[in-house]
């Protein structure tokens, strides 16, 4: 069986392969005639390569589950219309036995799944927004105007230079009673890592407010020790909270939390990465199923079609099921789960039926 469980895993290694392939270059064909059709000056068809170019990890990352599922059933399929899954079973073999056989090559490709959409992904999609962002202004900062709160502080940030830096700082203090108590207008600022984290403001106009009388300060600089660092305040801003890595996605419920904002949205796409190796081997299972049961004896073309309208119903059904979780309060988890579960119920029930 050992043999054949790696036979078993090559097949369908082999037509995953050849349909992520098949299906990354249609949508990188289509998504380089969505990014030529911009009308933006400054942003060319080099930037449109490279912006797409960029975006491919991402674009990977979304499309692997639903490769996995077409290849398994090509991969699965081709085995059983030679009569070899019918062999093994007359053999004795449960189809238990034979999606854990498969269980190698699906958790390899889940974990291959899980560094690309940690590590590589998110970096590679902040530098393609920020690379967008610039060649359409021309290489001028990037706006990402917008208030940010941190206690009693209050903060607006007009842009982000070029080198990642600050541009237009406006800061605004309240003391413990609602008032304001302190206002600092910088022209910009930069991160300083380090064994003491901090912002560095510089050319600083400062203005104390008190009770009977105001002063204004002009500062060369200030060292502002806040919380919030280049992960709230950087190229990661531009990105959607689909497509960050887990860690930032936590940091950022983590601080929306703590000033007593809403997080769903986050929630949601943290525990969306978290699940996808669940949802990877439950589209195998149901795979499985598949080729086992109700299209065991039909062609390749009937096999991705109902692949790809199954493929469909689950992606419709996790996207209907995240606005529906933020409007009636559906805690994150159970969202995300609930389509998980019901391929793995499906697969299940698919697979006793023919047991």
């Amino acid at each position: 069986m050992k043999r054949f469980d790696r036979y078993l895993c090559s097949a369908v290694l082999l037509a995953t392969g050849a349909v992520f392939l098949a299906f990354l270059g249609l949508i990188t064909v289509f998504a380089l005639l969505e990014e030529a059709g911009e009308n933006k000056a400054g942003y060319t068809l080099g930037e449109a390569l490279l912006y797409v170019a960029l975006t491919l990890p991402r674009r990977s990352y979304e499309l692997l589950p639903y490769a996995v599922f077409l290849g398994s059933l090509v991969g699965l399929g081709h085995l059983a219309s030679r009569w070899e899954l019918v062999t093994l079973r007359a053999a004795g073999v449960s189809v238990f036995r034979l999606f854990a056989g498969l269980g190698w090559a699906v958790l390899g490709i889940a974990l291959a799944g899980a560094a690309l959409g940690e590590w590589v992904a998110p970096e590679a999609e902040a530098r393609a927004e920020a690379r967008k962002a610039r060649a359409s202004r021309a290489g001028e900062a990037i706006s990402i105007a917008g208030w940010y709160r941190e206690g009693p502080l209050y903060m607006r940030v007009d842009a982000l230079s070029p080198g990642g830096a600050l541009v237009g700082v406006r800061q605004y203090r309240l003391d413990g009673e609602g008032a304001l108590e302190r206002v600092r207008e910088a022209a910009g600022g930069f991160y300083v890592a380090g064994d003491v984290p901090h912002w560095v403001l510089h050319d600083v106009l400062e203005t104390h407010v008190g009770e009977n009388a105001t002063v204004v300060e002009r500062l060369p600089e200030v060292h502002w020790l806040g919380e919030i660092d280049p992960r709230l305040l950087g190229e990661r801003s531009l990105v959607d909270p689909r497509r960050l890595s887990s860690g930032n996605l936590q940091y950022r419920i983590g601080y929306l939390e703590r000033e007593g904002f809403d997080a769903s949205v986050y929630r949601l796409a943290l525990w969306s990465k978290w699940l996808q190796p669940a949802a990877i081997f439950g589209l195998v299972l149901l795979a499985l199923s598949f080729v086992i049961g109700p299209l065991r004896e039909t062609g390749l073309g009937t096999r991705v079609s109902a692949g790809i309208v199954v493929g469909l119903c689950f992606k419709y059904l996790q996207d209907l099921l995240a606005p529906i979780s933020q409007v009636y309060g559906l805690d994150a988890p159970v969202a995300v789960a609930l389509p998980i579960a019901a391929c793995w119920l499906a697969g299940f029930w698919g697979l006793r039926r023919v047991a």
